[in-house]
């Protein structure tokens, strides 16, 4: 029986289950349209894990140090606690220690998630001791996989406003995109199966194969290949557990399936019909074309990565910062955005070899395949006892998953029910050790509750970071705001998050709009012969204070290549209306930024912009012209290096120019009016 405290850390952990799939900051219904902030979703998650594991973690501590009682653990603990000293020890190496710290914005895998992730294994070791505790479990999963699901039908059904285009149809639900949702499911369709086959109850058997429908269902209209692979091997696994555990299958099974079926093959040929998947089944083991290739470039980068660093690597979640520095010709010429890069590598054995070396990895998947072996017979035996479907369940979800991040990356708000999992397979071979109650327990205990809510409390912090930064966006409708309250809400969001890059650039970008809008002003003044000094106050502050902004974000992150090219916009623009002295100052910024991504366009377009000012008009041809090399298609830089090609009075070879981009991107708007623009130029006596 459970005492009061335990009773609470308990309730906490099957709220953590049953709360983290559904939290997120926006919600839609009609009538109620609300601003999808799908970055959002994953700090959300990462909150309510944290503060749930640490109310679960304080009330179990409370009554062991105060009556005593008893700890389990086994062998693979000390595994854990080694890895997690690695991953300790790779964050202070890393090439950026607080994002390995806390984790890429929107990401948030860094070290202290890992800790919590190990904290959540621990707790459920605690609790998950009984056939009735573990049912609970995986009922509090397949209950929120019921939300979950419904919602994610309801948004492919457009029952649930989602702006046209958003996501190309697919569900994604309270996940934020299909892969995530996908990768959940893959969890929820094996344990909504094994709580089905373990249930002697005809009526809860059909609810629970109703629950598995409806996960299957939503899985499909994700349109997530890796996910679908994923899913059909965890069945397949509990197929074989069924099989070995002589789990006996009813009417009402065969009934169920058939149905599950036909549902099934009728939504997936809905699916195809709106044209959703067409070839994504097929393309999944296809790496030349579309994402699959996209996928390839990933791990061509992650490969130079770790040759680069193999023991220690780069630190938890950098892929954002290496990738630049070893972003694949490929890649440059496939994308439109010099600003898209990998925030993961799309493979978790090299995600982990690159963030945390490859010591690092082989510890990670040590633990998972230490872990399966030790469960294998509790899962795969012929006397599993009461709960040996659903034991079995985790561990067939854990290895789909596991197969799943093949070709996906881990997000925080699906990677708690890997840990989960491996707690719920590790405890029948767990060990006992007795605590005895200590003689100031009640005044240690006291104090750890005064730490734990004080981490309880700073993730209010953290979220009111996120909602200032928010507030700042000039994004859907945020535009209206006055641009002083935009500014002090970037500003605010810096004071109560310091460690989060993004802020920074968001105050820099705040002063930046603000340039752009005076360096505008001067520019139309001046083409009208009007005087310019009234600008000009303006003008030096802004210039100030995005320059200073800018300079402390590279202090802060000097391996992030946007930070370099959005300080020499900055001096582009302040070169135009000010002073074009300024434009010397790219050039440093620009050998900066090139080591950072040695294949970066926009800071070689930014470095043409200056050149002509300096009358180094050459220098400028030629910079962009490197830039074709890299971006044959490349709309950003051919529209540029036409105008400067026109200034130079090479016609033709702005003209030429234009043509070669418009055959690699036909009907591309800008470029087709470039050429109409040039032609008819040509056809003037």
């Amino acid at each position: 029986a459970l005492t009061g405290a335990r009773r609470i850390a308990w309730g906490a952990i099957l709220a953590m289950v049953v709360l983290v799939p559904l939290v997120m900051t926006d919600f839609t219904l009609p009538g109620l349209q609300t601003r999808l902030a799908f970055g959002s979703t994953g700090i959300v998650k990462l909150s309510v894990e944290i503060v749930l594991a640490l109310v679960a973690l304080g009330a179990w501590a409370w009554d062991l140090l105060r009556n005593g009682g008893c700890i389990r653990h086994t062998p693979l603990d000390w595994l854990i606690l080694a890895w997690l000293g690695w991953v300790a020890i790779t964050t202070v190496t890393s090439i950026h220690w607080p994002m390995s710290l806390f984790g890429l914005p929107g990401r948030y895998e860094g070290f202290l998630t890992f800790v919590v992730y190990a904290l959540i294994y621990f707790l459920v070791l605690q609790f998950a001791d009984t056939p009735a505790r573990v049912r609970r479990l995986a009922q509090a999963l397949f209950l929120t996989s019921l939300i979950v699901s419904v919602y994610g039908l309801l948004q492919y059904a457009g029952v649930v406003f989602v702006p046209e285009g958003m996501m190309g149809g697919r569900a994604f639900s309270t996940y934020g995109h299909p892969m995530y949702l996908g990768g959940f499911l893959v969890f929820t369709v094996t344990v909504s199966l094994g709580l089905a086959l373990q249930e002697p109850r005809p009526i809860w058997r059909l609810f629970y194969w109703t629950g598995f429908a409806l996960n299957e269902l939503a899985l499909i209209v994700t349109a997530t290949r890796s996910a679908w692979a994923s899913a059909v091997f965890s069945l397949v696994v509990l197929g074989i557990m069924v099989w070995r555990q002589r789990i006996t299958v009813r009417p009402l099974d065969g009934f169920s399936f058939a149905t599950c079926v036909a549902l099934s093959a009728g939504l997936l040929w809905h699916v195809y019909r709106r044209d959703l998947i067409g070839g994504r089944g097929a393309s999944l083991v296809d790496f030349s074309t579309g994402t699959g290739r996209e996928r390839t470039l990933y791990w061509q980068a992650a490969v130079d990565a770790i040759k680069e660093r193999p023991i220690l690597g780069w630190g938890s979640d950098t892929s954002h910062i290496w990738f630049d520095r070893f972003t694949p010709l490929t890649w440059m010429r496939r994308v439109d955005s010099d600003f898209l890069s990998a925030e993961d590598a799309h493979n978790l054995p090299l995600q982990l070899a690159s963030s945390v070396g490859v010591p690092g990895a082989l510890l990670f998947f040590g633990i998972f395949a230490w872990a399966g072996i030790r469960s294998f017979h509790t899962v795969f035996s012929r006397a599993s006892g009461s709960t040996g479907m659903i034991v079995g369940a985790f561990w067939a979800g854990a290895v789909g998953y596991l197969v799943h991040l093949l070709l996906a990356y881990s997000t925080v708000g699906i990677t708690l029910f890997l840990w989960i999992a491996l707690a719920v397979v590790l405890v029948p071979t767990a060990r006992t050790a007795a605590v005895r109650a200590r003689k100031r327990g009640t005044l240690a205990a006291v104090a750890l509750l005064v730490v734990l809510a004080i981490g309880i409390g700073y993730q209010g912090v953290v979220l009111a970071a996120d909602s200032s930064y928010v507030a700042a966006e000039t994004e859907d409708g945020m535009s209206s705001r006055p641009y002083d309250q935009r500014v002090e809400s970037a500003l605010r969001a810096v004071e109560l998050n310091p460690y989060n890059y993004k802020y920074r650039i968001g105050v820099g970008s705040m002063y930046l709009e603000e340039l752009s809008g005076v360096a505008s002003a001067v520019a139309a003044a001046r083409e009208t012969g009007q005087d310019t000094a009234q600008y000009a106050e303006s003008l030096g502050s802004s210039f100030t204070d995005a320059e200073s902004a800018f300079k402390e974000a590279i202090a802060f992150a000097p391996d992030l290549y946007v930070n370099y090219v959005n300080l020499a916009s900055v001096y582009v623009l302040a070169g135009s209306a000010l002073d074009e002295e300024l434009y010397q100052r790219v050039f440093a910024v620009a050998e900066r930024a090139l080591q950072a991504k040695p294949l970066g366009i926009e800071i070689r377009m930014q470095l043409a912009e200056a050149l002509p000012g300096l009358e180094r008009t050459d220098e400028a041809i030629e910079t962009l012209e490197r830039c074709m090399e890299i971006t044959p298609g490349g709309v950003g830089p051919a529209l540029l290096l036409a105008d400067v090609y026109q200034k130079a009075g090479r016609h033709a070879d702005a003209l030429a120019l234009l043509r070669s981009v418009d055959a690699l991107r036909p009907n591309h708007p800008d470029i087709a009016a470039a050429i109409r623009r040039l032609e008819a130029e040509d056809s003037q006596p």
